[in-house]
């Protein structure tokens, strides 16, 4: 893979991404009831900065209300069937990893700053690991 990063970077956004992944679907459902928007998910996903990344993870997840989460999985498990006799909880989990790729792509298309492509490149290789789970 180029430009892959340093086994540091790659396990700092590992980290991250397996915390923020738990709530993908969600927070995509925040964004485009326009409850979050792009710089916030921008530097959570892409800021150098941990503490800050953390900061503004912690302020989207306070603005989740539980209604949120049923409202997601409703409106995504159209587009994305359950398979016969698939745990519920498996289902979510990939359900999640669709959204969570599909904000990193939303970001990644905004192009309002450039983004380091390291991250896009580790990202992008968590998550197909993720996916073949």
């Amino acid at each position: 893979m180029p430009l892959l990063t340093d086994k540091k970077t790659t396990k700092k956004l590992e980290n991250r991404l397996l915390e923020f992944i738990e709530y993908g679907m969600t927070i995509y459902y925040l964004y485009e009831e326009k409850r979050t928007n792009i710089k916030d998910l921008e530097d959570i996903f892409f800021s150098k900065d941990d503490e800050k990344s953390s900061f503004l993870y912690s302020k989207i997840m306070k603005h989740i209300k539980p209604s949120d989460l049923k409202k997601a999985l409703e409106r995504y498990s159209i587009n994305n069937k359950k398979e016969d006799n698939q745990e519920d909880s498996k289902y979510k989990k990939e359900l999640n990893i669709v959204y969570t790729e599909k904000i990193i792509n939303i970001l990644v298309d905004n192009k309002n700053e450039i983004i380091d492509k390291t991250y896009i490149n580790t990202y992008n290789y968590l998550l197909a690991n993720l996916k073949n789970k």
